[in-house]
């Protein structure tokens, strides 16, 4: 890629951004962004990247709506819409009914590490990254693991659909297309949740469906819909994104073994680790708004019904906010102030236990595994708003 230290934006920026090695280094090309807040993609969008502008946005739901598409769930959602099933929602995902679940999340990180960890070497994504998050939301769900298989064609299918940030082009035939194919593959898990949700009304326990059909706010509860488009919306942000920012958060560990090193001397550095590699190499790299009402931002007119883009990778490591921001340090004091989970009203409800699932799963496999080093070239997936890998291997001193 070309240097940008010195380089305007426009015509740079457009060739950093078709650049084939954007996907795997995007980051000069957000320096760019960050330069040009408002920027007009020759797609249309109103791109904004700087870490004040990106949180105002967030802020500001009345003046930067969601792009809404007709269905119940509150991520597409504005108030007050949004305000009344957040609140219903919330009161299955309380931070108590989270941490309880802390040891059962370290017993499945342990279990999985323990059924690989002789072979030596493995590809870290699919045999580790892939089914450590599935099986934790299996055990919440209250469902066999193996019903989670189903699960794995509409998660690609939404990825494709939507893991595309079209700053360049956008060709309406072929998203929809692909958004064809992710609504068929989403009509068979919707259908397979539904058999769930009606087992469980029968049979109600302490899983997160059970929590969701009973959740009540004085008369007010949860339509089958709402349940069932929750129950959605935490499988597909709470098994692909956790996967990628696990994948992400090791491969930069292990491209500076020296944190690894202090790490297995102060385990107690994950924590801070984990909200360092948010901010460093988020899975959530941006996110789409909807102008509402005219308004004017970072001295840019912007008018009711255009498109913005909000570049979360890009606010993430503005040097107004953190310093010597493509460093990646684990005991920076401010990690925890990134953006990756958003901010307001539509922050991630699920980011406790994201949190929960990549401090146990990292600590597990950091001491688990003596001499974790990599055994190959790391991948990126093609998607650039899903940040990602699709292929890690790595080997390790193992007993055999």
């Amino acid at each position: 890629m070309t240097s940008v230290a010195n380089a305007p934006a426009g015509e740079d920026l457009i060739r950093e951004l078709a650049d084939p090695a954007f996907k795997a280094n995007p980051y000069p090309a957000y320096e760019l962004l960050r330069r040009d807040p408002g920027w007009r993609s020759p797609s249309g969008y109103r791109v904004f990247a700087r870490y004040n502008d990106v949180k105002e946005i967030m802020r500001l739901p009345s003046v930067f709506g969601q792009i809404t598409r007709p269905q119940p769930s509150f991520h597409v959602m504005d108030p007050p819409d949004h305000t009344r099933l957040r609140k219903l929602v919330s009161r299955a995902f309380t931070p108590r009914s989270i941490s309880a679940r802390d040891e059962m999340i370290t017993d499945v990180a342990a279990s999985l590490l323990g059924q690989l960890k002789q072979a030596g070497r493995m590809e870290f994504v699919s045999q580790y990254a892939g089914p450590f998050p599935g099986l934790v939301i299996a055990r919440i769900l209250g469902v066999p693991y193996e019903n989670g298989d189903r699960w794995n064609d509409w998660l690609n299918a939404v990825r494709a659909s939507r893991g595309v940030v079209h700053y360049l082009d956008f060709d309406p035939g072929a998203v929809e297309q692909q958004a064809v194919t992710a609504r068929t593959e989403g009509r068979k898990t919707a259908d397979h949740l539904r058999r769930v949700m009606e087992e469980r009304r029968s049979s109600l326990g302490d899983d997160i469906v059970s929590r969701l059909i009973t959740a009540r706010e004085g008369d007010d509860a949860l339509t089958e819909d709402e349940v069932l488009f929750t129950l959605v919306l935490l499988l597909a942000a709470g098994l692909h994104t956790t996967t990628s920012q696990f994948g992400t958060i090791l491969f930069t560990l292990l491209t500076r073994p020296h944190l690894i090193a202090e790490i297995e001397s102060d385990p107690d550095l994950v924590p801070n680790a984990v909200e360092e590699g948010l901010r460093f190499d988020g899975a959530l790299q941006a996110e789409h708004r909807l102008v509402v009402e005219d308004t004017t931002l970072a001295g840019v007119d912007l008018k009711a019904g255009e498109r913005v883009m909000i570049v979360v990778g890009a606010a993430n490591r503005d040097p107004e906010v953190f310093e010597e921001p493509d460093v990646f340090d684990i005991h920076r004091e401010n990690a925890k102030s990134h953006l990756t989970f958003g901010f307001g009203i539509h922050r991630c409800l699920g980011a406790e236990l994201a949190r929960v699932e990549l401090r146990a799963g990292l600590r597990t496999v950091l001491l688990g595994l003596p001499g974790l080093h990599l055994a190959g070239p790391a991948e990126f997936h093609p998607y650039d708003r899903f940040r990602g890998l699709g292929s890690l291997d790595v080997a390790w001193n193992s007993a055999a």
